[in-house]
């Protein structure tokens, strides 16, 4: 089949592939460095930190402007469309069949957030880290979607490293192998994979508030509060002035005393 231009289909063939998982960020539709010329297939990248958001992928970094890809998948395999053009993804390197260095205009970027951060660790990641589930499943989902729209096979999705591992020195997406990806991809290609299905959250009722029972009196929490220090401290609240200006406390405290010395004096005798 193949396919010249830029894939104005991509939310298209994403949504049935992937449901409630895909998100389309605001502006992909215009967002790029320039058209495709023929997609060959799709290449695949980690953002060397998991928490790196489709927006920053938009954004690009200081060295470069973004996009830096079309598609940004979350460890949780939520799917981002980050743009619709060319994407600053691949750079220098080569393959058997790529132009050399020039790939950005036959391939689909896709920019999955590995791995996560270890600042315990001497290279501040794991990189043995295994993928989240959910992200490996969606990357597949997305993959196969992709390579049939296309029209060519699973082994037209290569890791960045199998472009410019040498050229750059790349070693993304990571530990993953992509020989074994190409492989799910090939099966969910041919439909052995039941699709995930990701029901909305259950909407949660909230429970109806207690009935509390009627107050005493009309009186405020301030107000009723304000009563009891009278009570006990006396209307300026610096004690009462039938009890020497103590307080009642201090009072009571004062008589417990003296009847203690009295009690003490009767058993004296």
């Amino acid at each position: 089949m193949g396919w010249t231009g830029d894939p104005t289909w991509l939310e298209d063939v994403l949504r049935p592939a992937l449901g409630d998982r895909l998100r389309t960020l605001p502006g992909w539709q215009t967002r790029g460095h320039g058209d495709f010329k023929d997609i060959r297939g799709v290449m695949w990248h980690h953002t060397g930190n998991s928490n790196e958001s489709a927006e920053s992928i938009a954004r690009g970094r200081p060295d470069l402007a973004g996009p830096l890809a079309n598609i940004h998948i979350a460890p949780n395999g939520i799917v981002t469309i980050v743009a619709l053009g060319v994407c600053w993804h691949a750079g220098e390197g080569s393959y058997p069949w790529l132009p050399t260095n020039n790939a950005n205009w036959h391939m689909i970027g896709v920019e999955c957030a590995w791995p996560t951060p270890r600042p315990d660790l001497p290279k501040g990641y794991d990189p043995a880290e295994r993928w989240p589930d959910a992200q490996i499943i969606s990357m597949r989902d997305t993959a196969a979607a992709l390579s049939l729209k296309l029209g060519v096979g699973a082994d037209h999705n290569i890791g960045h490293k199998d472009y410019a591992g040498s050229a750059q020195g790349k070693w993304d997406p990571g530990n993953l192998d992509t020989k074994w990806f190409q492989g799910e991809i090939a099966k969910d290609m041919r439909g052995e994979f039941d699709r995930v299905v990701t029901d909305p959250p259950p909407v949660v009722i909230p429970a109806d508030p207690p009935i509390l029972p009627q107050p005493l009196t009309g009186w405020s929490d301030r107000a009723l509060w304000e009563e009891i220090l009278k009570q006990q401290r006396g209307p300026e609240l610096v004690g009462w002035k039938q009890l020497g200006g103590k307080t009642v406390v201090d009072y009571l405290a004062e008589v417990g005393g003296k009847l203690d010395k009295l009690i003490a004096a009767g058993d004296a005798r």
